[in-house]
């Protein structure tokens, strides 16, 4: 039970306090135009399946690394390689066993396999604590890939909304994004109660 209760707090930190999400997923190219809902939720599961698989190594690297700290400055080399590694044997496994998932997402996979989606959660989940527990670590792994999927399907939906309204020519593609972005990040930050400086 305690287990449980560490995951899904860890979990919900990943998912909702953290807004490095969108800019993780403002980055990412053809989001907007070529992506369906259902190959955003197909990327964003794969992602969040490589994400959690890395995370176990990397909670293993993590304790033996800090505990000499001689290496600690390999820590994220060793992170990217585990990263890496998980991400090729996804890759084939979903080449051989569902080839037809693997067509639709091939050509957008390669990209998002190893970057700052996959690599930054298992940085961050090292970096908030030193004793920190495989609970709390795989919790926030989980919630950062379900969270990523989250801002993709979110910026997804936005790009369609702007589609659909007559923008001025100056606030057209990006800054209209950010702008809209902006506003939906103070509406997530309004969900925890902070109250503005009086």
């Amino acid at each position: 039970m305690i287990f449980l209760t560490k995951v899904l707090v860890s979990f919900l930190v990943a998912l909702i306090l953290e807004n490095l999400l969108f800019t993780r997923a403002i980055g990412i190219p053809n989001i907007y135009e070529k992506l369906s809902p259902s190959q955003i939720f197909t990327i964003g599961s794969v992602l969040t399946v490589i994400i959690c698989v890395s995370s176990i190594p990397a909670y293993l690297v993590n304790n033996l690394f800090l505990s000499h700290s001689a290496f600690e400055p390999l820590l994220t080399l060793s992170f990217l390689l585990i990263n890496a590694a998980v991400f090729i044997m996804c890759y084939f496994a979903m080449r051989h066993f569902l080839p037809k998932v693997f067509e639709e997402i091939q050509k957008f996979l390669s990209f998002y396999g190893v970057n700052c989606v996959t690599l930054a959660p298992l940085l961050i989940a090292s970096r908030m604590s030193s004793g920190m527990q495989f609970s709390s670590f795989f919790g926030y792994c989980l919630g950062s890939g379900v969270g990523f999927t989250a801002a993709m399907f979110i910026l997804w939906s936005i790009r369609q909304k702007i589609a659909l309204i007559h923008t001025p020519k100056v606030f057209r593609g990006l800054p209209i994004t950010f702008i809209y972005l902006g506003i939906v990040s103070l509406a997530l930050f309004g969900l925890l109660g902070n109250q503005l400086p009086a």
